[in-house]
């Protein structure tokens, strides 16, 4: 049993136009513009969209850096940036044809509750293991060639943007990362490597760059079809990487970190397992790492996935699953006929205590622009 709402249209090639209409071109460099009103006053999100479309920025200790000028002003920098000139009026209608759904959660027409039914999935992933299963299934099946996911393991120093060609590949970036990990940078690498079903997994603000970058395509690498499936993440916040990394490493020390957690309310604690043990720290001692674009990011379901997964409040090693668009109603439905996820009913009244804290979140989000002079350039 489960949560209905209309059904929404597909995503077609006659949506998704190849246009440059709205998407914040200047005739001043886009690079520099981008610059002023997003890195300079650290708004940015650390999605990696940037640094893997323009030479002049890079990703240095988890922040994005800018190295030097450039004339362009209709740089893809600052065209796919989430965080400038977000319009999400015409991204829904370019993926779901329809007007954009102001009631709190975005488009969607069902809603589960789901978990992996692999025991060895569930002891490593977040959760239920919902998007490690899901994942791992749609590159066994050919559904998808490559998955952009984020890592936090290998030589870098900081969780990086990675390529999974296997279940295996996938599996072993499972778990939450809690920091901006540049994982978009990723995908010019795929791009390049002719990867032509790719499957993405990102938070709010990655997943807006990505429509941003199917919608306006400006290299002509036909990304509404090489991009085959969005998978998006829930997401309150996430701490800058460098500043968090400095934290841990006082706070732990050289123990291995195995996970991190953070469960749902009333706990407001993270949890960081070890080698040795759990050590819980209390969020309060974490909020000022949060990083300035997540503070004044209104997205807290990554409304423009076409799934959107999250932490079941209430029911451990479960996950609350979203289904927004056909694409992912079709992959839901191949996993669970399957059986590489189990569902069940999702209440009503936990949908509504969701949509409550995500209105919450926008009426966070739109008071903080009141309050600064509305700074913020994102169009929610």
């Amino acid at each position: 049993m489960y949560v209905r709402v209309p059904t929404i249209n597909p995503l077609s090639k006659t949506n998704i136009a190849h246009k440059i209409e709205g998407a914040g071109v200047s005739p001043v460099s886009a690079l520099d513009q981008l610059y002023k009103e997003v890195i300079l006053p650290r708004l940015c999100a650390a999605c990696g969209a940037c640094v893997g479309n323009c030479p002049y920025l890079v990703k240095y200790e988890g922040r994005t850096v800018k190295l030097d000028s450039c004339s362009r002003g209709d740089g893809r920098c600052y065209v796919y940036c989430p965080s400038a000139n977000f319009d999400p009026e015409s991204i829904s209608q370019a993926i779901f044809s329809q007007p954009y759904d102001t009631a709190g959660l975005g488009s969607f027409t069902e809603v589960w509750a789901s978990r992996s039914t692999s025991n060895e999935i569930l002891t490593m992933a977040q959760g239920g293991g919902t998007v490690t299963s899901l994942m791992s299934m749609a590159l066994e099946t050919g559904i998808l060639d490559a998955a952009i996911v984020t890592s936090a393991k290998g030589s870098e120093a900081f969780p990086r943007g990675v390529i999974a060609t296997t279940a295996r590949g996938v599996q072993e970036s499972a778990g939450s990362k809690f920091v901006g990990a540049h994982t978009l940078d990723a995908l010019k690498e795929a791009l390049e490597r002719g990867f032509s079903r790719i499957g993405i997994v990102g938070l709010p603000c990655q997943v807006r760059s990505l429509r941003k970058m199917q919608l306006y395509d400006m290299k002509g690498q036909h990304l509404k079809d090489r991009i085959r499936l969005v998978v998006g993440l829930f997401c309150n916040w996430s701490f800058s990487a460098d500043e968090f990394q400095s934290f841990i490493t006082k706070r732990i020390g050289n123990k291995k970190i195995r996970k991190f957690d953070v469960p749902p309310p009333p706990s407001n604690k993270l949890i960081v397992e070890t080698d040795d043990g759990a050590e819980s720290i209390a969020l309060e001692e974490l909020k000022p790492l949060i990083q300035g674009a997540c503070r004044e990011c209104s997205d807290m379901t990554s409304e423009f996935a076409d799934i959107s997964v999250g932490m079941y409040e209430g029911r451990p090693g479960w996950n609350t699953l979203m289904i927004r668009s056909k694409t992912g109603l079709e992959l839901i439905e191949t996993a669970t006929h399957a059986g590489v996820i189990e569902t069940a009913r999702f209440p009503e009244e936990n949908l509504a205590h969701l949509r409550q804290a995500s209105l919450n979140k926008k009426e966070r989000v739109s008071l903080a622009k009141t309050e600064t002079g509305g700074s913020q350039p994102c169009h929610d």
